[in-house]
């Protein structure tokens, strides 16, 4: 029997029975359903391709995909209380952000996170319920999302294997999403949209396989005189029998020509140049990326310059990732997962995609000591940064004497340009 329990709110709900067993009823009062599911859909896939043969077959597929999940994976979840709309308080050792980093016992954060924008962008649907205080990831072939008429969501289902009862875990603490569909709820797979233009890579690696096994590896005929004596048996099969093996092995040595024959090359045969192979992989990955929202050259398949390399960088976490993470948001937050793990008032998790999204540490101390006017750094958080001890007296800001209210806008403004105007001393000046 599976239990959601909520330490912070003390509710339990029971989901189903992970072993062929009875329906059960929610302590919420929501009758569980429980219908055979027939054939083990863990075992099926409606799409036109399997997504596990596109994810191990598609080279194109798996770059795209993987830079975007890690991408987006990386990026640290923080958990926060908002006091006003002008003042929120940090809330570290909160369990609702304590779960994201270590959501399952032998499942950190990161993978968690790798697996749902990973089923989010082949799926379009992803799913985490929250089960005795873990988050377990639902994978989408197990998702059955039911609606009603209008294409209203009313009833989220775990499809179990032939044998055990379906969960129904519409009332469950959960995060899920999905994408557009035009008459019901759950999406549509980019791999409907991709799956002709994948199928055509795919046949593309299965031929340019055959020609490196098939194809000679110098195309041409040979030319064999008419008035040339009529060759025997045993002497033609071992004239035939050693170009064979200098066609499949041309380091074996140099075949010898006979009664006059001569070789003829074929100018028309194809080739991996002139088939263009190299412009064809890189087209599939221009496409799939394309498909994705990710620009080309962050993934290779397009030469990029330094300055839009930085440049897409920046986008990344913003409008190319940015919507993948409102909807992750808006899954954890309104989900019910947050407040079934603390019940401070107003919390709410979010990714610091700022982080991401700014520049070296460098480039943020100069932008921000001009705009603060001064340092903005304590010692102690100096020393921190380096792993070093904390020690007394350190957590004082430090202001030079040079820092004034009125003059230099930091330490770093020194040097003729700043003496002179009405405000100058002029001993300085002197």
């Amino acid at each position: 029997m599976a239990i959601v329990a909520s330490k912070a709110t003390g509710k339990s709900v029971t989901i189903g029975s992970f072993a062929a067993g009875y329906p059960t009823q929610t302590t919420w009062g929501t009758n569980i359903t429980a219908v055979d599911a027939g054939m083990p859909l863990v075992n099926y896939s409606s799409l036109p391709t399997d997504p596990l043969k596109l994810w191990k077959t598609q080279p194109s597929l798996r770059k795209v995909v993987g830079f975007a999940a890690r991408e987006f994976a990386m990026v640290p979840w923080h958990a926060y209380q908002r006091v006003d709309d002008n003042d929120r308080v940090r809330r570290s050792q909160s369990p609702a952000e304590q779960i994201l980093v270590k959501p399952e016992n032998l499942v950190d954060g990161y993978m968690l996170l790798t697996a749902l924008a990973t089923d989010a962008m082949i799926f379009d649907q992803f799913m985490a319920v929250l089960i005795d205080d873990e988050l377990v990831r639902i994978p989408p072939s197990m998702i059955n999302i039911k609606s009603d008429a209008f294409g209203r969501p009313r009833q989220i289902i775990i499809m179990m294997p032939q044998g055990l009862d379906d969960l129904d875990v519409t009332d469950v603490p959960k995060v899920v999403g999905w994408g557009w569909h035009p008459t019901k709820a759950g999406g549509v797979s980019p791999m409907y949209t991709l799956a002709a233009l994948l199928e055509e890579n795919l046949r593309a690696v299965d031929w340019r396989t055959q020609q490196w096994r098939a194809m000679p590896k110098v195309a041409g005929f040979l030319k064999r005189p008419a008035a040339a004596h009529k060759w025997q048996g045993p002497q033609k099969d071992s004239f035939l029998e050693s170009w064979r093996a200098w066609r499949t092995n041309p380091g074996a040595g140099t075949p010898i020509l006979e009664d006059g024959m001569e070789y003829e090359s074929i100018d028309s045969s194809i080739t991996p140049k002139n088939a263009q192979d190299i412009e064809g992989r890189r087209l599939t990955d221009i496409e799939v990326a394309s498909a994705f929202y990710i620009p080309p050259e962050l993934v290779g398949a397009r030469e990029g310059t330094f300055s839009n390399i930085d440049a897409f960088r920046q986008m990344l976490f913003g409008p190319t990732l940015g919507p993948l993470f409102v909807q992750m948001q808006q899954a954890f937050n309104n989900g019910g997962i947050v407040e079934s793990l603390d019940v401070t008032p107003n919390l709410y998790v979010e990714p610091n995609r700022e982080a991401a999204m700014e520049g070296s540490f460098i480039e943020q101390a100069r932008v921000l000591q001009s705009a603060i006017g001064g340092p903005f750094m304590l010692r102690a958080e100096g020393r921190s940064r380096f792993n070093l001890p904390f020690i007394p007296g350190t957590d004082e800001l430090i202001v030079p004497l040079n820092v004034v209210e009125g003059g230099q806008a930091s330490p770093t403004d020194s040097g003729s340009q700043n003496v002179g105007g009405d405000n100058a001393d002029p001993a300085a000046q002197a």
